[in-house]
Formats: structure tokens, sequence, C-alpha cells
């Protein structure tokens, strides 16, 4: 028997998906057709799991005919499997764990858990500590000071989440506290023999104050009294009314550190905020979404003792469950692992990751009103009133709204049609005419009519500016065009390129970890994986990945979304808190150094040159600057850096609007970078992230994202064209995915429009409402079945 050198939880990323329903959904992969390759993806059912919850057991697994993403009105939840993995000396790849345990006597060892999930989203708009929803399976509310125990058991253990800004329980009664879920650890059984942990996320419920402020209609005198909320049932009317959240924003300017993009929380009407001066006053309302740590302990008789980690979120619904985001979590992992830059590999695995980054595109693209995003006057509205990139840039920059490209011009079925013909053009080995449409991600803030028209168009990313691709894929683009130069078309060895071809990283370590990304567990359907999850993104569904980078120098906390230190956990860099950081500077081989600032110059059209541009600045901005996206931004600090100190200049003094790099009023600092991954791990570094952290920037509730935000920039996640097809005019018809009712007449968002399913209506029932997407349309409601077809629609 092979010694155990170390242990791993794999996947290392596990996202849970809510929903009410008492079945969890059942396992499906997607997959081209290869006949129609920018035809909607097919659903697949794969082998699945069925658990007893009861016993902690594995009863059966089976491969479904159909795949059912709802019982009714009810969703069905996503509950992924976590699988324990071991290191074994002299094997390069880890094994099962429960294959190294075999043949050890019974009580020779033993295996423990630990798990800790918060919801941090009310801390990251008070700052108040007390408002933090902690559930941990190893502490008890009561003393949360005490070491963590681990629990060995087959039981479920519920994720109960609890915070000091709740109210206090009367004599006798339960503490108040958000049900997050639960997780059990499998019992292992002749069949099942696999060690491993599952997770149910919660049933996607809102939670509220024990009282609001209401007028009293009863007496007719328009005074304001206390009552309870009659929008939140009193078994979750929990919070405290007196604390910070209700109520908070009355007075913007006390609020420090805000989040961008700011008023992510339900609030009293007018809704939405940027049409009302920005004013945002909170309801109070909290849900049931986390994210947090999952831990395992493997000790041996002998007194060996081994740990491992992975990380768990629960998020909204995929509900389009055959399309995939142009730019996923998974690819920015696959950046930190492997870097900006792509490896020597063979030529047909090149040009198949290419191909999936532009029908990711494609994909993507698919699901948005180009007319409404592209800033056009709609239907009588005005642009300046329909939320759009071209409305956030006139808005920022204090300019007049132009659209992206010529009004008259713009459909989406026209812009699919040009992505079609960049797809056929890179898969079929034509010259690379098309790589000047890439967006590079340090021009994100050019906003000439050129700059704008870049690819992808139309979207937000991270830094509030126009999204870019990760440095990574716009290098594999970059790669598999311009070696389609030297390969033939006819060459058999790019007509069989794999459809998902494996990477061979540049050492075994990087192999390693990428490994773990793709790693697939028993049961989990792809739902559960990072490349179902929108990525660095504005800010997301699933996780705000934004926060992960805030740690990366040591001693520092930088803000999610620029590069204001907020922090700082070394009181030797205490004098950095409220400066900028300008710039950093790696090595860059016999040259010296290689400058990184953290901004970018926004620039616009020259009225008098067509082909010029000017610096966009505004009494805000004075020197027009725009903050870069951390994922793409560090991807070279990460290369090179991990663990290595780096020179870094910052602001002279405390700022509060962006600084101009280089200036002759800087300090420099030698500050050490983070590692990004826990050892030999794919896991995101504890030092980076703490449980709660990684979904602090998100909605309060997540349902309000669904309406608070009408960019659409999430086909993955948030459609908002459906059902498109040609009008008698050639151009797209189709709905507004939030439309109650399908007319095939395109409804322009409206907060107050009752054809449209308005914000009260998705928080009481937003199981209802939210509708799968299926081959473009609405899976079947009276029989919410999906079964594998050859066209792939439902």
């Amino acid at each position: 028997m092979k010694k155990i050198s170390g242990i791993c939880i794999l996947p290392p990323f596990a996202i849970g998906r809510l929903g009410s329903s008492d079945t969890p959904l059942e396992n499906f992969t997607i997959d081209e057709n290869p006949d129609q390759p920018l035809g909607f993806r097919r659903i697949v059912p794969r082998m699945t799991l069925e658990m007893d919850w009861s016993t902690g057991k594995i009863k059966c697994s089976y491969t479904p005919e159909f795949i059912r993403f709802r019982d009714h009105e009810r969703i069905r939840p996503v509950a992924p499997f976590l699988e324990v993995f071991a290191m074994l000396e002299g094997e390069e790849n880890p094994a099962p764990l429960h294959e190294a345990l075999e043949g050890m006597e019974p009580g020779s060892y033993t295996i423990e858990w630990h798990v800790h999930v918060a919801n941090h989203k009310v801390y990251r708009r008070t700052g108040d500590p007390k408002d933090k929803v902690e559930a941990d399976t190893g502490r008890s509310p009561d003393q949360p000071s005490e070491e963590p125990k681990c629990f060995s058991d087959h039981r479920p253990h519920k994720l109960n989440g609890y915070c000091e800004n709740f109210v206090q329980p009367e004599n006798g009664k339960e503490r108040p506290h958000i049900d997050f879920g639960r997780v059990c650890f499998v019992d292992p059984t002749d069949e099942f023999k696999r060690i491993r942990l599952r997770f149910q996320p919660a049933k996607g419920l809102i939670y509220g104050t024990d009282k609001v402020l209401l007028k009293d209609d009863d007496h007719g005198d328009g005074q304001m009294k206390l009552v309870q909320n009659p929008l939140i049932p009193e078994g979750r009317a929990i919070y405290d009314h007196r604390k910070g959240w209700y109520g908070f924003g009355k007075d913007p300017e006390k609020i420090e550190n805000e989040t961008v993009p700011a008023s992510l929380y339900a609030i009293e009407p007018p809704a939405p905020p940027w049409l009302h001066d920005n004013l945002a006053v909170s309801r109070g309302y909290l849900d049931d979404a986390c994210d947090g740590i999952v831990e395992v302990r493997l000790k041996l008789k002998d007194g060996t003792k081994f740990e491992a980690a992975g990380r768990i979120c629960s998020a909204p619904p995929a509900v389009v469950p055959d399309s995939l985001f142009v730019r996923s979590l998974r690819d920015d992992l696959e950046q930190a692992i492997l870097g900006p830059e792509v490896q020597d590999e063979p030529f047909e695995v090149t040009r198949q990751r290419a191909v999936d980054i532009l029908r990711r595109a494609y994909e993507t693209v698919r699901f948005m009103n180009v007319v409404v995003m592209n800033g056009n006057d709609v239907k009588g509205r005005s642009a300046l009133t329909l939320d759009s990139m071209p409305e956030e840039e006139a808005a920022d920059t204090e300019r007049a709204i132009r659209p992206v490209m010529g009004p008259g011009t713009v459909d989406t079925l026209a812009i699919m049609a040009l992505h079609e013909q960049v797809f056929a053009a890179l898969r079929g080995g034509a010259a690379p005419w098309f790589l000047d449409l890439l967006r590079q991600p340090d021009q994100v803030a050019d906003y000439t009519d050129l700059g704008r028209r870049k690819m992808p168009a139309l979207m937000c990313g991270a830094d509030n500016s126009y999204l870019a691709l990760t440095w990574r894929q716009i290098n594999t683009i970059r790669k598999a065009a311009s070696e389609s130069l030297f390969h033939s078309r006819s060459d058999p060895a790019v007509a069989d390129a794999p459809v998902a071809p494996v990477l061979v990283p540049r050492n075994r370590t990087a192999q390693q970890r990428y490994a773990q990304l793709l790693y697939e567990a028993e049961g989990n359907p792809i739902s559960a994986h990072p490349v179902t999850s929108v990525a660095n993104c504005c800010p997301g569904l699933e996780v705000d990945f934004r926060a992960v980078w805030r740690r990366m120098f040591k001693g520092l906390v930088l803000r999610e979304y620029d590069n204001l230190v907020v922090d700082v956990s070394d009181e030797k860099l205490a004098a950095l808190k409220g400066r900028r950081l300008l710039c950093i500077h790696i090595p860059d081989g016999p040259k010296g150094a290689r400058d990184i600032p953290t901004m970018a110059t926004i620039r616009g059209p020259a009225p008098s040159d067509l082909h010029g541009s000017i610096v966009l600045t505004t009494s805000a901005n004075p020197y027009g600057l725009a903050p870069l996206e951390w994922s793409n931004l560090l991807a070279r600090v990460l290369a090179n850096c991990q663990g290595k100190t780096v020179t870094c200049d910052f602001s002279a003094e405390p700022a509060e609007i962006q600084q101009p790099w280089p200036s002759e009023k800087m300090i420099g600092m030698e500050l050490e970078v983070e590692h990004f991954f826990e050892d030999n791990s794919t896991m995101i570094a504890r030092a980076l992230a703490q449980a709660g952290e990684l979904t602090q920037g998100l909605c309060s509730p997540w349902q309000n994202d669904y309406r608070e935000c009408s960019c659409y920039y999430w086909a993955s996640a948030r459609p908002d064209f459906i059902n498109v097809h040609p009008g008698p005019d050639g151009l797209s018809k189709g709905d507004n995915w939030f439309q109650k009712e399908r007319t095939g007449d395109y409804v322009v968002d409206d907060y107050v429009d009752s054809r449209l399913v308005l914000y009260d209506e998705l928080f009481d029932d937003w199981q209802r409402w939210l509708r799968f997407q299926v081959g473009g349309t609405d899976a079947s409601q009276s029989l919410p079945l999906q079964k594998p077809l050859e066209s792939g629609a439902p």
C-alpha cells in the first residue's frame, strides 16, 4: 500500500443553487450538435446519485430519461457533492481516498468535517461587524470564539446563520436565524465507497425586519406607526429594525466605501435609484444565499493528520442551462493557474479552445436585445431611461449619450451574423482578419466609436467599463488565428480536433491544479461547476469574484472595484489607508521592470476630429481615469511574483478620487504578493477571502439583481431577449424574459409596467417568474421536462 502524503477536496469550488423542491436537480451535462455547431447545446442526462438524508447513504444511482428543472412551481435545487482524494507518494495523480484507505484496519483512521458559511452582504454596506450572518457546524452561536468542533457522523447538519443584530429571542424561544441549508458526510457503502460530503443550499427565501414604519390608515391621520412587515412572514421577520440595515441610505453622505454598482439592495420606492438621484433607502431585507469553506481532516492511528479545504456557495438557478457565458469563472481561474500567455500545445487544441470562446460569445449575444443595449431610443422611450453601457458611459463622463453603432444598423440577428462570420473564419482556418475586433483589457475605457465596437460589445466588466475577455482568452484566439495560416483546412488533425481539449500546463503543480479545476464529481450537474458562473463581470450572480483580489498584497485590503486602500492588517502599513495604489512594478527579464498601472485614461471622440480622441474629464474625475479590473490587471503579477516582493507606487496623500500616474507626488513601498491558491490545491487561499466574502458584494436580497440591473449582461444567468425570430421586416422579434405574457412584442424594461414582473412580485414568488430557457424558449411549465433532442429544442 502506497503512503498517503496529502489529501484534497474535489471539486475545489462547488456551486449550490437555490430552490424549494425536496428533490435536487438530477445530473446532466451539455454538448454541441456537430451538425449545428452554433445551435443550442443539447442537454444530456448523466448518472445521478439518489441520497437518503435520514440515513446519510446513497440509495441508488441511475441515469434519468429527462431532466426536470422544477416540480410544478418549485425549482429543484442543485446540491453538489464534494469528494476527498489522496496524494500518494510516487504518484503524480491523486486517487479517491477510499482506495488509498483500502486494507487499513477498521478504527485505524478517522475522517472529520467542519463547514463554515456566511452572508456578509449587509455588513459590506453598513460596516457593522454585528451585521455578519454566520453559520458554523462546529461553533455555538453563544460561544463564537471557542475552538470549532468537527463532525464525523452521517446525519444532516443544519447551516443556521446567526447575527448579533437579529432580534433577541424571548425566554425559551429559539434564537432567530437564517436557514442556509444543510450538509451531510455521506455514509460509504459497499456499492458507493467514495468519501464525500453533500451540500444542499437553502430555498431562496427573503428575511426582513421585525417592524416597519407604515402610515396608520386605520385612524386616517397619516401618522407613521411601527407594525409587522406585511411582506415578510413572522418567522422570517428577524432583523432588529433599530439597527443599521433598516433605513440604510437615508443619508447618502454618511455611506462609506459603497459597492459598485451602488444600492444593490431592496429599497423603498421609487426604484431604481439611478433614475432618482441615487437615493436608495433600504427595506432591511436579507437573503439565504451564502458562501464558505468546507474542511476535512484525516487522522491516522499513528498520529499523522492531513487536512484539506474547498469552497462552496449558493446561488440563483442557472436559468439558461444549455448556454454558457463568454467569460466564466473557470476562465478567470484558468488564467490564475496557467498565466496570461498560452504555452506550446498542439494546434488543434488551441484552435478548439478558441472556437469555444467565440461560440460562447455567440451564445451570449443571442439573448441580448441589441437595439436597447446599443443606446437607441426605443418605442418612444429615451435611451437615457434605459440602463445600457452608453447610458452608464454618458452618466459617468457627463456627456451626451451616443449609441455605440448607427441606430439604424443594429439588430440582434445582424450582430449574431457577425459572430457567425468570425466563428466560421476561425473554425475554417481563414486569415486572422478579426483580431483587431477584440477589446484589450487595458483599453476598456476607450469610449471612442471604434473602441466601443470592440468585442465583446455592449457589456459591462467588473471595473464598470466595457467588458474584455481574459488576457489568456485573447491570446488563445490570437495564437489559433495566426497558426491557422500554416495549417490546411483539410488537415486530418484539425478536422478531428477534440471537442473538450485537455491542456498540457507548463509544470507539474499547474498541471495538477488545472486537472482539479476541471474535475466533475459523481452526480454533480454542470450547473454546479465554475464554467456556468459569471466571473469578473459587474458583479455576477454566483460570486463577486472581485473580492478575491483585495488582499493580494500582504497587509493591505483594497476595494473590490478600484485601487483604494480601505484597510490594513499590518500596522506598519497604516499610513497607506485611504491612499491609492497607482502602479505595480514586476521583474521583466534582463530589461528591468514592467510597469502595471492600475488605471486607464478615459478617452472619447474629439468633436473637431472624427478620427481623434480626447480625455473625458468631469468635476468628480478631473484626471479622466478609470480603474482596471483586478483579474486581468494582476494576471502577470500572479504569473511571476507569488510569494515575492514587488515595488508599488501609492498616492502621496489619501485621495477620494483617482490620482494620475506617474506623478511627482508618489511614495514607493515594497509589498509581498500573496499566493492565490492553497498549497497543492486549486482552492482560493483563505488568506484572500474568508467565509461570506465571495458573495458580500452581491444584491441583498439576490432577487433584487434581476430587476435593479436592467443591463442583461449575463446570458447564462439573466437573459433578456427570448423567442427571437425574424419579423416581416427581417429584424428581430421576440419577448422580454420578464414579460408575464409572451406576445412576441418586446416590452422595454420599466419599473412600473405591470406587463413585466415587478419587484415585490419577484420577492414574493420568484420561482414562478424565473422561467427556464431551453433552446431559446420557455421550458414547459405544465410538464417541466427536458429531453435531449437532435435539434436541441425542447
